[in-house]
């Protein structure tokens, strides 16, 4: 979050190159930053996977994705293609690894000029994280090593590590994890990825809390009630059900994406925008949540799973009739949590997490509902409109921008008064919002791990869901489905909320402005 800096000369190698990520968004991001001409000069991208291709062949797969680009231009595509290439090989295989990919690896850093940096990102499945990177260790590729050096470090060569989420199955798994990527890079050199941290309404967070001296000495348990955070999608799991079998909504979305979220918007001040001090104050925020008792797990946790319903007027299917999931599933699509902070700040103030798939509208917003004022002198005076508390809505997509509710009075005689809303639109500020991945690979590529988490905040996130995800295992619901398709989730959700709510639900495709002050 500091100034801009310089991207390195590198070499970027990405594994599971076949694989939907690197098509959908990793190559399209590279090319948005190679349009942009945000890419070093000296800069080469490596495909690695089993599957048998050539480098003509790779760059034909990603070429459409990148054609989705709005100002996609064939002349830097061709430009951009010149530095894309593709060697299949087994990466968790040391043999193949040694055989194939090193010499391949070497003659592409001398074609591209680009040293000895080098960035791997790890896009395969989870199980295949701890023996690529002991390959990459046990190959010499890592010459950064963990030797100290009294001179400028940052005239070192480097090499760089992007983990993917999800990071381990649980906390055992993430502590594994976290030794694995210890035993070969710095603790410096491991960038874990959250995409959410790159999107732009989630950065302006930070200034907007920080930048602002309006809203800091609100912003704790004096003048705000409760906090709602949401990320609903409105498609099912599509062609993922084998891999939303494994994870489900808990551990895809709250303890990675959410989790994050808040730590952003509760943490306190740091001492500065380095990536260093934003690190210690999210990691504090994250070890202040409390963690329950697993048997207190049905007072603080809901879990829903999508029956047969309708979307946007079409109908989708009930989550287990997927051929890739159980008949009797017990995966959650559904989760909405409530936290608390034990610290200073925060103490006594709840926070609401929700997200879940096929719901009624595509929706990721942050809600800070006020308290109300202490002496309400005009509660007889708002007609048959009822005032409503002081509301913070930051909405992270669709429509990015943030709005404040207060109240006011309408022109002419007597003392009408009505809801109204101040509203921001992040467009106005102009420019181009780029994709979340381009701006997280060029922050890697720069050295810059603001927007990427540490393994003391990953292993923070898990201690708080893991009683939940324990009580669920230890105790299958036997009313899943318990929410349709289209709806806004399960009502044991509402229940969950209701001594603050109700949940913020948009209902309509309505004008902006209504649908802010819904």
């Amino acid at each position: 979050m500091s100034a801009p800096l310089k991207p390195d000369r590198c070499l970027i190698v990405i594994f599971g190159a076949s694989g939907d990520l690197t098509k959908r968004k990793l190559v399209p991001a590279l090319y948005d930053l190679c349009r942009n001409r945000h890419l070093p000069k000296r800069c080469g991208v490596l495909g690695v996977s089993r599957t048998a291709m050539t480098d003509d062949e790779f760059r034909q797969r990603t070429k459409p994705w990148c054609e989705k680009d709005p100002a996609f231009s064939e002349d830097t595509w061709q430009h951009f293609a010149q530095r894309l290439h593709y060697q299949p090989a087994d990466a968790t295989d040391l043999t193949s690894f040694k055989q194939q990919l090193v010499p391949r690896l070497g003659a592409l850093c001398k074609e591209h000029q680009t040293g000895d940096n080098v960035l791997y990102y790890l896009s395969v499945a989870p199980g295949l994280y701890d023996p690529i990177v002991m390959n990459i260790g046990a190959s010499g590729l890592v010459t950064e090593g963990k030797r100290w050096c009294s001179i400028n470090r940052d005239a070192l060569p480097w090499q760089r590590v992007v983990v993917e989420k999800p990071f381990g199955h649980d906390l055992d798994s993430a502590e594994h994890l976290n030794r694995v990527l210890g035993r070969v890079f710095d603790e410096e050199s491991v960038y874990n990825i959250d995409h959410y941290l790159g999107k732009e309404t989630v950065q302006n967070l930070l200034v907007f809390r920080f930048a602002n001296a309006i809203f800091e000495p609100l912003w704790n348990r004096n003048y705000i009630d409760h906090v709602q955070i949401t990320a609903a999608e409105t498609v099912g799991v599509e062609d993922r059900g084998a891999f939303y079998e494994k994870a489900g909504a808990m551990r895809d979305m709250i303890q990675s994406h959410l989790l994050q979220v808040l730590a952003v918007l509760t943490m306190d001040t740091p001492n500065s925008s380095r990536a260093h001090d934003l690190r210690v104050e999210q990691r504090k925020l994250l070890e202040a949540i409390r963690v329950i008792d697993e048997a207190q797990a049905p007072l603080f946790a809901v879990r829903g799973q999508y029956g047969a319903g309708e979307v946007n007027g079409e109908p989708l299917a009930a989550y287990r009739d997927d051929p890739n999931t159980a008949a009797d599933s017990q995966t959650e699509t559904y989760t909405a949590m409530k936290l608390l902070i034990d610290n200073w700040r925060w103490h006594g103030v709840p926070f609401f997490l929700r997200t879940g798939k096929a719901m009624r509208r595509k929706l990721t917003q942050i809600v800070v509902t006020f308290r109300p004022a202490p002496h309400p002198i005009f509660a007889n005076m708002c007609g048959d409109e009822a005032p409503q508390p002081n509301r913070l809505v930051i909405n992270v997509q669709p429509d990015e921008g943030i709005n404040l509710r207060f109240i006011g009075k309408v022109p002419g005689q007597g003392t009408d008064l009505r809801n109204a809303v101040m509203d921001f639109d992040y467009a106005q500020f102009g420019g181009e919002v780029q994709e979340a991945y381009a701006h997280l690979l060029l922050d890697a590529m720069c050295g810059d791990r603001s927007l990427f988490k540490d393994r003391f905040e990953i292993e923070a996130a898990w201690r708080i869901v893991m009683p939940v995800l324990n009580y669920w295992n230890n105790h299958p619901a036997a009313d899943l489905p318990n929410y349709a398709a289209g709806s806004w989730g399960p009502a044991e959700a509402d229940e969950l909320i209701a001594p603050h709510g109700p949940w913020r639900n948009p209902e309509g495709e309505v004008s902006r402005s209504k649908y802010l002050q819904r």
